[in-house]
């Protein structure tokens, strides 16, 4: 009964695709067919329909606005990770998609354009075209020696912390400030990331029970999963996997981000010392909402 999707995990709608209109964004679900003329022409009686894209969290507030016109009754989930955690992967994948040449909202898959052998380009998951091929054990190598953390001083990170784009991102509750002036308070479920991994079927039972799902189906729906399906991992950020990776596969392959910065103590120090008035005031607005854990603060 809950739809996501088909092709791609994050739609990017609300921000990049927006001019492509809304029947482009309903296209990207299994509705049954209808008009789609307006956002208000949607039914959602027959499944329970939702996206994943992070990148929302940061929507201004017009475009929050026009989403509870459109779905006034929407649940909304944010998952809050550790603050240096997050900025760490996020940054980690900058430097990789940079790498690959790759434009905003495209990921690879270890694929390649072939089309001309002088301006050969990596292919993002999005496209498909029969003249891909997938790259060499060389180019692999040689791009994941240009995207490994290791070859970037601390200096960079620091710089790219302190940028728009990852210090707004690090700003949690003044973000979910914004969506909080459009919905009530029962709209919005704050998950601890650290739950996923310690106490994964609790956070499912939220997750299923907030959306609208009802009590006892939620209940009896998480506990028929079995460990394997619980524990699954989907879209990871790094060492993932495709339908094709087998022995010989070339596609790309990111060793553990977190481990690299654990070998690099002075940056982390300074990473904490930079996000942690945001940590203060994101448990602040948990305390304020009448949850009980909170992020760590760094004590430094």
């Amino acid at each position: 009964r809950i739809s996501l999707p088909r092709e791609q995990k994050e739609i990017h709608f609300w921000d990049w695709h927006y001019r492509k209109g809304f029947d482009w964004y309903v296209r990207q679900f299994d509705f049954p067919p209808r008009k789609k003329s307006s956002c208000r022409t949607h039914d959602s009686n027959s499944l329970f329909y939702g996206e994943i894209t992070p990148c929302y969290i940061v929507l201004p507030s017009p475009a929050i606005s026009e989403i509870h016109k459109c779905f006034p009754n929407l649940k909304i989930i944010f998952v809050a990770r550790d603050l240096v955690d997050r900025a760490w992967s996020a940054m980690i994948m900058e430097l990789r998609d940079q790498n690959l040449g790759l434009q905003a909202g495209e990921f690879a898959d270890g694929t390649f354009d072939k089309r001309s052998d002088s301006n050969t380009k990596p292919v993002s998951k999005r496209a498909k075209n029969s003249t891909s091929t997938k790259i060499s054990v060389a180019q692999r190598r040689r791009l994941e020696q240009q995207s490994s953390p290791t070859a970037q001083p601390d200096s960079y990170y620091l710089e790219r912390l302190r940028s728009e784009t990852h210090s707004s991102r690090s700003d949690y509750a003044t973000h979910l400030r914004n969506w909080y002036n459009h919905f009530p308070s029962e709209s919005i479920l704050i998950v601890d990331y650290r739950d996923i991994e310690s106490n994964p079927r609790d956070v499912l039972l939220k997750i299923v029970t907030h959306i609208g799902v009802e009590e006892t189906e939620a209940k009896t729906f998480v506990e028929n999963l079995s460990e394997e399906d619980v524990k699954q991992r989907v879209n990871a950020a790094t060492n993932t996997k495709s339908d094709n990776v087998g022995k010989n596969d070339a596609s790309i392959q990111m060793a553990p981000s977190q481990h690299s910065l654990s070998q690099r103590p002075h940056l982390r120090k300074q990473m904490e010392k930079l996000l942690r008035p945001n940590a203060v005031k994101f448990n602040s607005l948990l305390k304020e909402k009448g949850y009980s854990w909170k992020l760590n603060e760094y004590n430094i």
